[in-house]
């Protein structure tokens, strides 16, 4: 059998993507200028990125919602962009994953309000696709799914894709450092693939990427490799705004800077990690 396609699972999410004028300090007030409420989380925003590129393989995409008004919204956000929801079950008495992602129009930087609802319950079976036809298998994130990082949810689920002959690939949040090396560590052994920002690397490799606040593409490179060391089977990847690194397991290596936007045409940076990854 000739393997074709890539299965995108793990956390979706509706994200409520509130734009405001500055980050306040407690107890002050930001205005809001605007909301926009769309299907996000990584599975589904790495997806739908690799359909805008005009992906010529099929793309699938599993997760789980509640059955409350959110979950209409995140199925009607996501079949806009092509997006088969068909492997994106409905749990009954359950709320939607949702977050609050307040996108600094000062500054461009978002910060996260989440509630976990249904994610909170997801099990690996759910996560798996019916058949063993695509090639890659990408899982996306461990922290914000109680059930599957109190339960070594997330190394199941990948032992099982890989027992079914995908290559997996492994996706990240930005939970707090401490937490990401615990549960990622000891994932590492079982990912093909690894694309990751700075801060990730940092935290579960031990190594800085960043030089005197400016990121440093051979620091990164050297997280990179030591990731590969502690157990990623062929690339990964480390990104930035001001550049990104790649290394192999076979010792090849690459870096590339980036395109400098001018700071009225970037709405915000919400997904541009999954973006990158598709």
């Amino acid at each position: 059998m000739t393997r074709r396609g890539i299965v995108l699972a793990g956390t979706v999410i509706l994200d409520i993507v509130q734009m405001i004028d500055q980050w306040p300090v407690e107890e002050q007030v930001a205005l809001v200028t605007a909301t926009h409420l769309g299907a996000g989380g990584p599975p589904h925003n790495a997806a739908t990125g690799l359909l805008k590129l005009g992906a010529e393989f099929p793309v699938t995409c599993i997760g789980v919602v509640g059955d409350d008004p959110y979950a209409d919204q995140l199925h009607a956000s996501a079949k806009s962009y092509g997006l088969d929801t068909s492997s994106i079950r409905r749990i009954e008495n359950s709320v939607t994953s949702h977050t609050q992602v307040m996108t600094s129009l000062e500054t461009g930087k978002r910060t996260f309000f989440h509630c976990p609802g249904v994610n909170s319950l997801i099990k690996p079976e759910w996560l798996m696709p019916e058949d063993n036809t695509a090639k890659i298998y990408y899982l996306g994130s461990p922290g914000i799914a109680r059930a599957m990082d109190e339960n070594n949810g997330w190394e199941s689920t990948l032992r099982m894709a890989q027992k079914r002959g995908f290559k997996t690939a492994l996706e990240l949040v930005p939970v707090p450092g401490n937490m990401q090396k615990k549960l990622v560590t000891p994932l590492l052994p079982f990912v093909d693939i690894l694309v990751i920002n700075d801060s990730e690397a940092e935290a579960v490799s031990g190594q800085s990427v960043m030089s005197g606040g400016n990121f440093n593409a051979k620091s990164a490179l050297a997280a990179a490799n030591e990731l590969i060391k502690l157990g990623v089977r062929e690339v990964v990847a480390i990104h930035h705004p001001n550049g990104a690194v790649v290394a192999t397991k076979d010792g090849r290596s690459a870096k590339a800077g980036t395109v400098k936007v001018p700071q009225s045409d970037i709405v915000g940076s919400v997904g541009a990690g999954d973006a990158f990854y598709a």
